[in-house]
């Protein structure tokens, strides 16, 4: 099993029920299965294999909506998802696999909070057999949110950690189906480059997110462990003809950055790149680019940029850690530190903006049109909650409670284009 867990969590931090995180995120609790493969034939039929010539732009996707409505999509733990279709001044459509009653839960609708003392969770094994978690450890389950990506028609979301998860696709945000199940849990999915590509030593490529078919082998290793499972950040840079799909990786104690220039046929490695580069980017943190640059920012206060294309790097040092996912708004790179938005040109300098209120931002998201859509600090849930909402990044307003359903934690949030439904017609 491979726990994704962040490093240096703090009681105030965790938020009730996640005070007690686990181990660091760069503990590796070992493969429990010999590949990390899937283990059961993926649903659909073979996409066929996917042209790394097909000329399709490596920008970001912004089709025309035509009847389609714009939302934010939250994706959360316990295979949670919620969506804003009013410009993220509310949420709704609030579902998780505990109210489904999931079979990757065992089919159970007792409601799960997440590391709570007495309250439980059921996981399904590869071999179809449950077992029961007490507390219910949601890092290492089925339902461990691990990213969500938008491909200009279609939302794919992905989950599971050390169990067997799943990867389910959904038009309108609202309605979920599943494309591949059972594999051992992807370390995060990204769009880019007309594909969808998912993070983890044998990566899978689909064109729609339904049908998949093999990557190229990503051998994540180190000095230390000839072979690193864990994949703890994953995301798509916009760069030349064919962008660059970037995965950090880590075990017990080494680290592995590779990437992709041909729609994850092939990984290849950084010429030059400096020692804390990618540390403790995974729960915290983030890959963003934009401008022809390519920025890496972690809670270890180092951020690193690449202007070629991922082949070398260069770090500076900020004077905060970085909690929160990151973004390219069109001229800036923005990252949050607990009390202030850092920004930056070209990923090399960086400005420090105070927030309004000071408050902890985990995932965030940005619409086309300018506004910001956030959730605090990851681990938290339930009755400590927060959403939040801006139009510049510095000043936010907290949501109140009757906005959102406090649930369990979220990890990532996207925006995009959906079908019509009942909950946003």
């Amino acid at each position: 099993m491979r726990p994704e867990l962040p490093a240096g969590v703090s009681d105030a931090d965790a938020g009730p029920g996640l005070a007690d995180a686990g181990p660091s995120e760069l503990e590796d609790a070992g493969q429990s299965v010999p590949d990390a493969g899937s283990t059961m034939p993926d649903s659909g039929t073979d996409a066929g294999p996917v042209s790394v010539d097909a000329g399709i732009d490596a920008g970001p996707l912004v089709p025309d909506a035509g009847d389609r409505i714009p939302i934010f999509v939250a994706q959360g733990m316990v295979g949670r998802t919620t969506i804003s279709c009013d410009d993220g001044r509310t949420w709704v459509a609030d579902r998780a696999w505990d109210r489904e009653g999931d079979s990757l839960i065992c089919g159970s609708t007792t409601p799960i909070e997440c590391d709570v003392s007495g309250k439980s969770c059921g996981r399904r094994w590869y071999d179809g057999s449950c077992s029961m978690s007490s507390p219910c450890d949601c890092g290492h389950s089925p339902g461990f949110s691990k990213g969500v990506a938008f491909d200009g028609t279609t939302f794919v979301g992905t989950w599971g950690w050390g169990f067997p998860g799943s990867v389910r696709r959904s038009r309108n945000g609202v309605d979920w189906t599943r494309s591949i199940e059972g594999h051992a849990g992807f370390g995060g999915i990204a769009y880019g480059a007309g594909v969808f590509v998912t993070g983890d030593r044998s990566p899978k490529v689909s064109r729609d997110g339904e049908r998949w078919d093999a990557g190229g082998p990503a051998n994540f290793s180190g000095p230390n462990e000839p072979i690193i499972w864990s994949v703890r950040r994953f995301a798509f840079a916009p760069y030349g003809a064919t962008g660059r799909f970037v995965a950090v990786a880590s075990g017990n104690r080494d680290r592995d950055i590779l990437i992709s220039s041909d729609r994850g046929q092939t990984w290849w490695r950084p010429r030059t790149l400096p020692a804390d580069c990618g540390g403790d980017v995974g729960a915290y943190g983030d890959i963003v680019g934009g401008n022809g640059v390519i920025v890496m920012a972690g809670s270890n206060r180092t951020i690193c940029r690449s202007t070629d294309g991922g082949e070398t790097w260069t770090r500076t040092t900020i004077a905060s850690e970085i909690y929160s996912s990151g973004l390219w708004t069109g001229s800036q790179f923005w990252f949050w530190s607990r009390t202030a938005r850092w920004s930056s040109p070209d990923g090399l300098t960086w400005t420090s903006t105070p927030l309004t209120p000071a408050v902890s931002l985990g995932p965030v998201a940005r619409s086309p049109d300018g506004t910001l859509v956030a959730v605090a600090n990851v681990w938290e849930g339930y009755r400590t909650q927060r959403f939040l909402r801006s139009t510049d990044g510095v000043s936010w307003q907290i949501l109140p409670t009757t906005a959102f359903n406090g649930s369990h934690p979220i990890f990532f949030i996207t925006w995009g284009l959906a079908e019509r439904s009942s909950l946003c017609p």
